[in-house]
């Protein structure tokens, strides 16, 4: 006998022994998949229908990897860049909200104030993010959980930059319009 896979015996295919005919139309491989009582149907392929595995409100179950010592590093360099950034980012807007204060005295300083509490809301979910990453460091056998947690506060922090870059880029093009409808009309006064 030769090394390697061999067929089973009595012809190892579909159908009678020693020939390779249809698979089977029900039961066994092959046959129609059985349905499970509150789960989406099957699609192409056995895959579940309905999006990623974790996003039908099924909770994700994790595994437990645990990461080596390098990558434990470079997580470990990650999370204390994150944090610095929050930290970075929460004392830029406590600042500004101090520089707000004078807005009584002078109205541009009002601007200080919303800018502040971005910085605030943003620095402290980067703070959360490394405080997360560090988890993944410090941790046994929960290193995919901590790193998920990390990700969607890391996204969370990306989204109400975004958001707020788009808003403030929205408001200096409404107000480049106004100035110059002012100086316009100003020019046409005169």
């Amino acid at each position: 006998m030769q090394g390697g896979w061999q067929p089973p015996p009595g012809g190892g295919g579909y159908g009678p022994p020693g020939s390779y005919g249809a698979p089977p139309t029900a039961g066994g491989y092959g046959g129609a998949p059985s349905q499970m009582p509150g789960h989406a149907p099957p699609g192409p392929y056995g895959a579940p229908q309905g999006g990623p595995p974790g996003m039908q409100g099924i909770t994700p179950q994790y595994g437990t990897y645990e990461f080596n010592p390098y990558e434990n590093s470079i997580i470990e360099k990650t999370a204390s860049r994150a944090k610095l950034w929050g930290i970075i980012s929460t004392t830029i807007g406590a600042l500004q909200i101090v520089g707000s204060c004078g807005m009584f005295a002078s109205a541009h300083l009002a601007t200080y104030l919303p800018a502040g509490i971005v910085a605030i809301v943003v620095g402290v979910t980067f703070i959360g993010a490394g405080n997360s990453l560090k988890a993944v460091v410090t941790t046994q056998g929960n290193d995919l959980m901590h790193l998920m947690q990390a990700m969607q506060k890391m996204s969370s922090a990306f989204i109400i930059e975004i958001v707020c870059a788009v808003i403030g880029f929205v408001l200096a093009v409404v107000a480049m319009i106004i100035v110059m409808f002012v100086l316009v009309a100003a020019a046409a006064t005169s």
